[in-house]
């Protein structure tokens, strides 16, 4: 009898372990595409070699630094061979700039980068090559195969210009062209299925050698107005090649995460993209955020982000989108606002507190300036972008150094900017705020990957709040957000619900008040959610 019962009692003793040690679910595999991203410039990052430029080897050394900070995705500008500093006309797309260091560099980086929960993401520049390419040089030399790979025609032109009045047809060796950007980025033709199989070639290529996601430059403009003059075409040609693109590379790893340049402001056309990406670039959110951000107040904030984000999940409820404020092509935050620090730490924590998987500028973070220059001649060269692409300053040996011209006021004001090294020491530099704000985001399952986001139900002008939420199984979160956009001090609303974020607090206690131009996060799940 005894031990019947003893044999009872340990059936039930090890059901009871079964269950009770029963695995949580890993979050990252179910949301594989819901990351942080930093959009990095690796010319301008880190210098491990002292030669001035940013490498690869110089990101792996400061991959610590961005785990600090929270981010979980590098997205890396263009890092191929290329004739220009930017590296936007590719040379080569099997190899890298060797300014940068190495394909074993590389492949370190993209090694090391997994290995502390980092995907890497690079550009991928298809819509044009260098006209130094040595497929256009073939083409030009007469090679039907690779004048195949371009656009090029007999017919007039005269009127055919681009989407923003560009004229986009050129002339070499009495050979009429394409080139949507530039005569130096002639376009390659998407109605030739070799340069389709081209393609994914080398984004096979480049997931084989650790990249996890893509971000396709000009994803609008592949199918280019006024471009292919015998085609009839729309935007939906650009989206079925994207989706085309998007299955073949699932095929080479199912949680490859392909974005997109969709620079358009209107949600009801961007969302269509969604179609052919996992995420196109946010523009309508970048817009609005940052328009609300630099004011003091506004009414309708959080309705219209739920307006945009519904127009997003009537196409797709599982969509993710990828909001950020400013990029590599667009004057910085630190400019548009002047330098006013409350504004920048505010629209820090405005981008981390919204759905998908937001993107930081290099350097936003420490709050650098950068502005077009518009030709202004550095050393007889005709600078343009080159000022919104900057030196990002760490204080120590491994700062990059590659443009110091003085005669430009963005390098002027960026040298009364602390560096990291003095930033980490200050908890209420902007550093801090985005360290903090990130970390409230990756520690809370409604914040990271939930795309739920509803309007709280008694905004005003000066603070305005919106509900997040997320469920999967018994894993459940919802929190509200508040954003005092005002100057002045204004009463939390009564919520029930614990305070897990307050701007540039710790003690999260006895907080009745909301701070200007600051955030307050309310967790109102109403149960326990570890």
């Amino acid at each position: 009898m005894i031990k019947k019962i003893s044999s009872f009692i340990l059936i039930i003793f090890i059901l009871f372990g079964f269950y009770g040690c029963k695995k949580a679910p890993d979050l990252t595999e179910i949301n594989p595409r819901n990351d942080v991203y930093y959009q990095l410039f690796v010319r301008s990052f880190s210098d491990s070699d002292g030669d001035g430029v940013g490498d690869f080897n110089g990101i792996t050394k400061k991959l610590d630094y961005l785990v600090d900070l929270g981010i979980t995705g590098i997205w890396l500008m263009p890092i191929h061979p290329s004739p220009t500093y930017h590296g936007y006309d590719v040379l080569d797309y099997y190899d890298v700039n060797p300014e940068y260091g190495s394909l074993e560099d590389f492949k370190n980086l993209c090694k090391e980068a997994k290995a502390k929960g980092i995907t890497i993401m690079i550009d991928l520049v298809v819509n044009h090559t260098s006209s130094l390419h040595e497929w256009f040089l073939k083409a030009l030399a007469g090679d039907k195969k690779y004048k195949d790979y371009y656009v090029f025609t007999d017919q007039t032109t005269t009127g055919k210009l681009g989407s923003w009045g560009q004229n986009i047809w050129h002339s070499a060796n009495n050979q009429k062209y394409c080139g949507y950007f530039s005569n130096t980025m002639p376009d390659l033709n998407f109605f030739n299925e070799a340069v389709i199989e081209e393609i994914y070639n080398i984004g096979q290529f480049w997931i084989e050698n650790g990249v996890g996601g893509f971000r396709l430059d000009a994803a609008q403009h592949f199918f280019g107005t006024n471009e292919y003059l015998n085609h009839n075409i729309d935007f939906y040609d650009n989206i079925l090649f994207l989706k085309d693109f998007r299955k073949k590379m699932r095929e080479y790893d199912p949680n490859v995460y392909i974005t997109g340049e969709i620079n358009l402001l209107t949600e009801s056309i961007v969302k269509e993209y969604f179609i052919g990406l996992d995420s196109p670039l946010d523009f309508p959110i970048a817009n609005k955020v940052v328009t609300v951000g630099a004011s003091n107040g506004n009414l309708n904030y959080a309705k219209s982000l739920v307006k945009i984000y519904k127009s997003y999940a009537s196409l797709d409820r599982n969509f993710v989108s990828a909001p950020f404020l400013r990029n590599h092509d667009e004057n910085r935050l630190a400019t548009e606002y002047d330098g006013n620090i409350d504004k920048l730490k505010l629209v820090a924590e405005m981008l981390m507190v919204l759905p998908g998987s937001p993107i930081v500028y290099y350097g936003e973070e420490i709050g650098m300036y950068g502005s077009k220059s518009n030709g202004e001649l550095s050393n007889g060269i005709a600078i343009w972008d080159e000022t919104r692409r900057l030196p990002f300053n760490f204080g120590d040996e491994y700062t990059t150094t590659w443009f110091q011209d003085e005669n430009f006021y963005d390098v002027i004001r960026n040298k009364t900017i602390k560096p990291v090294s003095e930033q980490l020491l200050d908890q209420e530099s902007l550093l801090n705020t985005y360290r903090a704000i990130i970390k409230l985001r990756n520690e809370n399952v409604a914040l990271r990957y939930g795309n739920s986001i509803t309007a709280y139900e008694n905004n005003t002008s000066q603070v305005q709040g919106f509900y997040r939420e997320y469920q999967y199984e018994d894993i459940y979160q919802k929190v509200l957000v508040f954003h005092n956009l005002s100057l002045t001090e204004q009463t939390l609303p009564a919520v029930n619900g614990n305070i897990i974020y307050a701007s540039g607090r710790e003690d999260l206690t006895e907080i009745t008040t909301i701070a200007p131009k600051s955030t307050i996060v309310i967790d109102v799940s109403g149960k326990n959610n570890d």
